[in-house]
């Protein structure tokens, strides 16, 4: 069963529409969407989140969903280990609170992404970076079939994005299909695709995709090769 089939879909908000797209992304599949500021990249992950209506065309994704907003969407005085667990909220039902078994899920993802001396910390007094690893500890304990990252290691410092990165990867290694909108070409290189939303979206391999010719195109601005790995950057 397939985690995302969209046919002739398009996404939208207000009055901005994205172009028609057509896409199939299996479970354990890895995608990343990107393209400059005002592209879609957020409209069509709330639009796979459910967010978001389709303005047209026919859309189906697996069940369920882990979402991690963009960083700054979110702010609440909870401990970090509160806010991580209420990412099982939705398991609770009618339930009125967290149990030990929702704690203990918080805090092995804590432990996961190296921030397990934050557990008592108060969520709003965070640094920008700690905060996204967080949230994203949230998303992991959502134990969803298809994962949305919205911008996964914005504000984060180099150790802190690759272990990420990490996670990402071992979240799709367990089955999930994973779906990053990102800036960081370095994070669209390790995914087994790249969507770049253009005009007229193209999709393949980020060898493909990631050259200079394209990314310009994209970008409305040249970009040099990396020194280290060779790409644009």
């Amino acid at each position: 069963m397939s985690a995302i089939v969209a046919e002739r879909l398009v996404a939208g908000r207000g009055g901005f529409r994205l172009p028609s797209l057509d896409l199939t992304l299996m479970p354990g599949a890895r995608l990343a969407l990107i393209g400059p500021n005002g592209a879609g990249k957020s409209t069509l992950l709330n639009t796979f989140a459910g967010l978001l209506k389709p303005v047209s065309g026919r859309l189906s994704v697996a069940a369920p969903v882990a979402l991690l907003p963009p960083p700054g969407e979110v702010e609440a005085p909870f401990t970090a280990r509160r806010m991580t667990a209420l990412g099982r909220a939705a398991r609770r039902g009618f339930a009125s609170d967290l149990d030990r078994a929702d704690l203990a899920a918080a805090d092995a993802a804590l432990d996961r992404l190296g921030v397990a001396h934050l557990a008592e910390r108060p969520f709003d007094r965070l640094s920008s970076g700690q905060r996204q690893l967080v949230l994203i500890a949230r998303t992991l304990v959502q134990d969803g079939a298809l994962v949305l990252a919205d911008e996964p290691t914005a504000t984060l410092d180099p150790a802190h994005a690759a272990r990420v990165a990490g996670a990402l990867d071992d979240l799709a290694a367990e089955g999930r299909a994973v779906v990053v909108a990102t800036h960081d070409l370095s994070l669209a290189a390790r995914q087994d695709r790249v969507l770049a939303l253009t005009p007229a979206p193209v999709e393949g391999a980020p060898s493909g995709i990631l050259t200079p010719a394209t990314l310009q195109a994209l970008y409305g601005a040249p970009l040099s090769p990396c020194p280290t790995c060779g790409r644009p950057h």
